[in-house]
């Protein structure tokens, strides 16, 4: 049996006493598209914080591609990573943020230069010539000096995304990659998804673009009160739920003609 690029395993976060994530199981194979949907405030924002390690899970076990990512356990003793562990294995995972966090004050070349340079140690001319490239791939050739705030929400999303493949990550999680776009750019972003996702990269993408979900992802996880409760091949899932929130959350953001009733 291969090994999954991420194995989640008992995943567990409380808030003040707020169970957000409660006991989160989930494999993706390397390769493999996964869309995550469900309602609003049902934990999946916070699961893919968790994922990263920048919200300390408080129980349960991650593992990327093998390795164990923040806890693991030697004998019968859980055993928390060191800081260093954690960051030396974090940029395998790409994290595409809902607000997408670009330096306001860097171009996009630079923001997408930096990390390599930084975080990898990687020799700059080549960094520079590779984020040149990724950026003229994704259609952004004439706006490599240009700083966030003079360009579109497309753009921006673009140069996010670009940024993060520049760290060569085993896997990209994307949150609500189109949330905050105009309705006439969403289909511009994803097709691009629909791109990185033929060049056979792993990802996980929370989002309520159901046909997105649908047409592109090779599975589909619903997660409602901080529980994954179904999951499956994304036609599967989407045309025969079988459990009873799932096909009453179908109900409310399908239209009624693709036979799902809540």
């Amino acid at each position: 049996m291969s090994i999954p690029a991420l194995k989640v395993s008992g995943l567990t976060k409380r808030f003040r006493g707020v169970t957000a994530l409660d006991s989160v199981y989930l494999d993706v194979a390397r390769g493999e598209v996964v869309t995550l949907i469900g309602p609003s405030g049902c934990g999946k924002s916070t699961l893919l914080r968790c994922l990263t390690w920048l919200e300390e899970p408080d129980d349960g076990f991650i593992e990327v591609g093998g390795r164990p990512f923040g806890r693991t356990i030697v004998g019968q003793v859980v055993h928390r990573q060191t800081r260093r562990e954690i960051d030396a294995l974090r940029p395998k995972i790409g994290l595409v943020f809902q607000n997408l966090n670009l330096w306001p004050h860097l171009s996009a070349l630079e923001n997408v230069a930096r990390g390599p340079v930084v975080v990898l140690g990687r020799k700059r001319a080549a960094v520079e010539a590779q984020a040149r490239a990724l950026l003229a791939r994704l259609g952004l050739e004439r706006q490599m000096d240009k700083h966030p705030h003079e360009l579109s929400g497309g753009q921006r999303q673009r140069v996010a995304i670009a940024r993060t493949l520049a760290m060569e990550p085993e896997l990209i999680l994307f949150d609500e990659p189109t949330s905050a776009l105009d309705p006439e750019l969403v289909g511009e972003v994803l097709g691009l998804l629909r791109e990185i996702a033929a060049t056979g990269m792993t990802m996980l993408v929370v989002t309520h673009e159901i046909g997105f979900a649908g047409g592109v992802a090779d599975r589909i996880a619903f997660m409602d009160q901080g529980r994954i409760v179904e999951t499956g091949p994304a036609r599967a899932v989407l045309d025969n739920p079988t459990d009873p929130r799932l096909r009453a959350f179908l109900g409310r953001v399908l239209p009624s003609s693709l036979g799902v009733t809540a």
